[in-house]
């Protein structure tokens, strides 16, 4: 586990000093504590596709497979969980950005859906807005189903993100790009995206 992260991660490079990992988590912390305030729908959007984005399990796909990438310092939250298993790979084994020199940190449920929703990781938190960073350099937040295995009801149905969540959600990301690391894999996506010209929506 990495003992300290730099400061440039929600500072936009203005600093190179370190900072400590208990520090680091507790500015984690302040990110989750932002997105519990707010939700997608004011219903249980699980009823509708049965909790599937918790725990697909069809042809290629199983539960066990079933794994979400951690954003830098997010692995420090999950140091004490007995819900899930943490894990880290190379970057060179994955199909990430070249910049990218840091290992990737993933996290995988021991028993989906019944996770510690308290450490649920970002992009579940966020689900179903996906970053995308125009050609223009502007961030903005999407609908995009191609982004997963399954379907989702809300994308699928056009239903109307409450607004307090997107508003969070993009202020969130705003502070993530800040790491040179995160940006960098944002853009890529959004460059592949583009490239594969399949359509999806700009919510904001």
């Amino acid at each position: 586990m990495k003992l300290s992260v730099t400061l440039k991660y929600l500072i936009g490079g203005c600093f190179e000093m370190e900072i400590t990992a208990e520090e680091m988590k507790k500015t984690m912390q302040k990110i989750y504590d932002l997105l519990d305030e707010v939700t997608p729908v004011n219903f249980d959007c699980g009823v509708l596709c049965g909790e599937v984005c918790c725990a697909y399990d069809e042809g290629e796909y199983r539960n066990k497979d079933l794994v979400l990438y951690l954003l830098p310092g997010e692995e420090l939250m999950y140091e004490d969980s007995d819900y899930f298993d943490v894990y880290y790979i190379d970057p060179k084994e994955l199909d990430y950005p070249r910049s990218w020199k840091d290992d990737v940190f993933i996290v995988e449920c021991n028993n989906p859906p019944h996770c510690d929703r308290s450490i649920r990781p970002i992009q579940c938190r966020t689900f179903p807005l996906v970053p995308h960073i125009s050609k223009d350099g502007q961030l903005h937040l999407i609908l995009d189903e191609n982004e997963f295995p399954y379907e989702c009801p809300i994308i699928r149905d056009h239903i109307k993100l409450n607004d307090d969540f997107v508003q969070v959600t993009y202020k969130v990301w705003k502070m993530l790009i800040s790491n040179p690391n995160v940006y960098s894999l944002i853009l890529f996506d959004s460059r592949r995206r583009d490239n594969k010209r399949k359509g999806y929506e700009i919510v904001i």
